[in-house]
């Protein structure tokens, strides 16, 4: 019994360990798509007037055998931050690689009363890090 719990004692760290060390893996997040509904996908401009919302595709590729969260970060043409959309990644679906879409409404928002319009971020980040996982992409908003 003794030599049972020594072992379990001495796996325990390891384990953790090994899940830090997953977890400190860098991974790649890299914004595929970005359309709506109202227009066709893989288009880089976008008339407010038109759509109701955009929604971004996102391919990610990390550890899947732990919980993790993506955000994109949205921001305006001035540079302002304006929104983050976060997506739980669940470890039980798809492989190491899976794409996430996350949705921004456009229609009868502050994107359209207060004239944000001209050319925006998403930056994706990975589990609230400082650091982007991937390349921003642009895109346009139109009134």
């Amino acid at each position: 019994m003794l030599v049972m719990l020594a072992a379990l004692l001495a796996v325990a760290p390891l384990a953790a360990r090994a899940a830090q060390t997953a977890r400190e893996r860098p991974a790649v997040c890299t914004v595929v798509a970005i359309g709506s509904d109202q227009a066709k996908h893989r288009r880089n401009s976008f008339r407010a007037t038109r759509i109701l919302d955009l929604e971004f595709e996102t391919l990610v590729s990390a550890d899947v055998g732990l919980e993790r969260s993506l955000q994109l970060r949205l921001y305006t043409p001035q540079g302002f931050l304006y929104q983050v959309l976060e997506t739980r990644l669940d470890p039980s679906r798809g492989g190491k690689r899976r794409r996430v879409q996350a949705r921004l409404p456009v229609a009868g928002t502050s994107i359209m009363a207060s004239g944000l319009y001209g050319r925006w971020r998403a930056i994706p980040h990975l589990d609230d890090g400082r650091e982007p996982c991937g390349q921003a992409r642009s895109f346009v908003i139109k009134p």
